[in-house]
């Protein structure tokens, strides 16, 4: 018999008791990673494959002895964690750690140890990378990817035929909490975040810019009030699209759809999904949170 005749005997998935999840997060310092990693090797297989990571970094040992790939290429923008960093003061970030090449000017050769950290942008992958990896998988990213369809096209390019995108991710722009506001610190040392913030539930949907300055004015001082203006409505950590945006795009990329389903509802009162819907025609998904998507491209 041909030895490539031989079937792989591909270890057992990625499922991990309630326990055990509890102690892969305290061990490598993960959160939600550990249970959006179940959700995609359940819809990926990653044992034995070549995985692409779009903005994330996952630990060596995780991915190494938990996830059994064959290898783990991670894909970080480090710049816009030199931006979080500055503002938030991160004690443990992808900044600690080097990167071994910009994605621009990666080869195949670039892709060894069994362990690469790429520096750059998903949308800047190069040609030389078509068809490297067997596996997409993107978790708490796509929210920030500022030109979807390219970076899509840019998967699409280097998976192998047949190879599937797994995407989860959240807030998103039309969520209660879609401003997706960063850490900010005011004057009485009160810190504010994204979950947990002065902005009223779809408070960035229902006003302007200058509107929200005015009803943080009451709230905060005013520095921290500018602030949160310019992360919610201008800064570009984030792409400000609503739940129909990434389904139409999803729809419009090369990649047949497997799965798109919205994540995380949340209870709207009918008056306010009324005005969100009068506010912005055309959505109406506003008790989202978030969206776990599947992608395959075609054989």
């Amino acid at each position: 018999m041909n030895l490539l005749d031989v079937p792989l005997l591909v270890p057992d998935r990625f499922n991990p008791a309630p326990a055990d999840i509890r102690r892969l997060q305290a061990e490598f310092g993960l959160s939600y990673h550990v249970p959006y990693c179940i959700e995609a090797d359940t819809r990926l297989g990653f044992a034995g494959k070549r995985v692409l990571e779009v903005g994330g970094s996952l630990p060596v040992g995780f991915v190494r002895d938990h996830l059994r790939v064959a290898h783990w290429t991670a894909v970080e923008e480090l710049g816009y964690w030199r931006t979080l960093e500055h503002l938030e003061h991160l004690s443990d970030s992808p900044l600690q750690h080097r990167a071994d090449a910009k994605l621009a000017a990666a080869v195949p050769a670039t892709l060894t140890g069994g362990y690469t950290l790429l520096d750059g942008a998903i949308e800047d992958a190069p040609e030389a990378l078509a068809g490297q990896f067997d596996a997409a998988f993107s978790i708490a990213c796509f929210e920030h990817i500022s030109r979807l369809p390219k970076a899509l096209e840019r998967i699409h390019r280097v998976l192998k035929p047949g190879g599937k995108l797994f995407t989860m991710f959240s807030p998103i722009w039309s969520a209660h909490d879609g401003h997706h506001l960063p850490k900010i610190t005011d004057t009485t040392g009160r810190t504010h975040k994204f979950d947990h913030s002065p902005i009223p539930p779809w408070g960035h949907l229902l006003t302007s810019p200058a509107g929200l300055y005015h009803y943080l004015r009451q709230q905060i001082d005013d520095r921290a009030a500018e602030e949160m203006v310019y992360y919610v409505y201008h800064a570009p950590h984030i792409n400000r699209l609503y739940l129909e945006d990434y389904i139409s795009y999803f729809e419009q990329s090369a990649f047949q759809v497997v799965e798109s389903r919205a994540t995380f509802p949340r209870s709207i009162e009918p008056r306010m999904q009324a005005e969100l819907e009068r506010l912005h025609p055309g959505r109406s998904r506003f008790q989202f949170n978030g969206l776990l998507a599947v992608l395959q491209k075609p054989l």
